[in-house]
C-alpha cells in the first residue's frame, strides 16, 4: 500500500514535469524554434533542462554532470559526498561552495528564529519517505535526535591565509542536511554555466525549483504551472508569467506517506521532529535567485501562513502563494502581476 502511494506521488511530479515542459515546447515551435532538452533522474526526482536558442547538446548535457558533482558534495545521503564527510568527523576543511550553502542555511535559521534549522539531519535520518514500507520512528529516538538540533552550533570560519577553504566544526552527533537549500543554488550554478555557453532562453527544471533564463524566442514570458497539492492529474492551481526570475515550491505533497490514517511530511520541526502541522499544503517563491526561493519558500512554510507572509512583505522583489489544507490561496501583495489571467 505504502509503496504503491509512494509510486504515485513520483509518478504525479513526473506528470508535471512532462505537462510543463510540453506546453513551453508547443509554445516554442510556434516560433519555428527547436529547443534542445536534456533529463535525468537527479536529487531523488525529475530534472530537465530545456535551451530555446541554438546551443550545443553537449553543453545541457554537461548540465547534468554538474548535478551530480553538487550532489557530491552537498548530500546527506551519500556517504562519500563532502557533506557526509563533515558530519562523520572525517574533515574539517571544507571549499568554498559547501561553506556558501551552510551560510545561507545559518542566515535563514537565524531569519526564521530557528523554524529552519540545517541541523535537522539527526533527526530526518530517522525518516523515510522514499522507502517502501515507510514507518513512523520511535518517539524516543526522534527526543534522542532533537538534543543535537541547533544551527548555532555550527562553527565556520574562513581558513586563515586561504582563500577558499574554509574550517568547520559541528558537536559529535549532530548532522547538517542541506536539503531545503541545495537545489536552489545548483539551479543558480546551472543558469550561470549556461549563460556562459550562450544560452540566453531556457529553463532548468529541479523538480519543484525552475528557473527561467530569459524569455521565451518571441520575447514574452514563459508561462509556469503553480502545482495543485495532491492533484491526481498534475493540473495547476495558477499559471505564472515568469521572465529570468525564479519558482520554487515547498509542500506536504512532494515526499509523504500515510500510517494509520495520518499523512506525515517530510518538513520536519525542530522542535518536536515531526512534520509541521500548520494548515498549510504549499508555499511557491517568485524570486531572482532559485537559492533565495528554495530558502524561503521552506523557510515560510515553517513559520505558518501568518508570519510567512509578513516575512515576504518585508523583503524586496520577492512574492510567495500560499496553499492552506482547505484548499484556499493567498497571495502577497505583488504577486498578481505574475499571474496569467483568462
Amino acid at each position: 500500500m505504502h509503496n504503491n502511494l509512494q509510486t504515485k506521488t513520483l509518478k504525479k511530479s513526473v506528470i508535471f514535469s512532462l505537462l510543463l515542459i510540453t506546453s513551453i515546447l508547443l509554445a516554442s515551435c510556434k516560433n519555428n524554434v527547436e529547443p534542445t532538452t536534456t533529463s535525468g533522474f537527479k536529487f531523488n526526482t525529475y530534472i530537465s533542462i530545456t535551451a530555446y536558442n541554438k546551443v550545443d547538446s553537449v553543453v545541457l548535457d554537461k548540465c547534468l554532470e554538474l548535478c551530480d558533482t553538487y550532489e557530491n558534495l552537498y548530500s546527506r545521503t551519500i556517504q562519500t559526498s563532502t557533506l557526509s564527510k563533515v558530519n562523520n568527523h572525517e574533515i574539517t576543511e571544507i571549499p568554498g561552495e559547501l561553506a556558501t550553502l551552510i551560510q545561507y542555511g545559518i542566515q535563514y535559521g537565524d531569519l526564521s528564529n530557528g523554524a529552519f534549522d540545517i541541523t535537522i539531519g539527526s533527526v530526518s535520518s530517522l525518516w523515510d519517505f522514499t522507502s517502501d514500507k515507510p514507518q513512523v520512528p520511535n518517539s524516543s529516538d526522534i527526543n534522542s535526535a532533537l538534543s543535537y538540533v541547533n544551527y548555532k552550533n555550527i562553527s565556520l570560519q574562513k581558513k586563515p591565509g586561504s582563500d577558499d577553504t574554509y574550517l568547520i566544526s559541528i558537536p559529535n552527533g549532530t548532522i547538517i542536511d542541506l536539503g531545503a537549500v541545495a537545489k536552489g543554488y545548483i539551479a543558480d550554478k546551472l543558469k550561470e554555466y549556461l549563460l556562459d555557453n550562450g544560452v540566453t532562453s531556457a529553463i532548468i527544471n529541479l523538480g519543484g525549483n525552475i528557473l527561467c533564463i530569459g524569455n521565451k524566442p518571441n520575447d514574452t514570458a514563459f508561462n509556469i504551472g503553480v502545482k495543485k497539492p495532491f492533484s491526481e492529474s498534475g493540473e495547476s492551481l495558477a499559471t505564472l508569467k515568469i521572465s529570468n526570475k525564479s519558482v520554487v515550491s515547498s509542500g506536504t505533497y512532494e515526499r509523504y506517506f500515510t500510517k494509520d490514517g495520518q499523512l506525515y511530511h517530510h518538513i520536519l520541526d525542530p522542535k518536536t521532529g515531526y512534520p509541521y502541522n500548520n494548515q498549510l499544503t504549499s508555499v511557491t517563491i517568485i524570486s531572482d535567485s532559485s537559492v533565495q526561493g528554495d530558502c524561503l519558500s521552506t523557510t515560510c512554510f515553517t513559520l505558518g501562513l501568518d508570519e510567512g507572509l509578513k516575512l515576504i512583505e518585508s523583503l524586496d522583489g520577492i512574492e510567495a502563494i500560499f496553499v492552506t489544507s482547505d484548499d484556499q490561496i493567498h497571495y502577497s501583495s505583488g504577486a498578481s502581476k505574475y499571474i496569467v489571467t483568462n
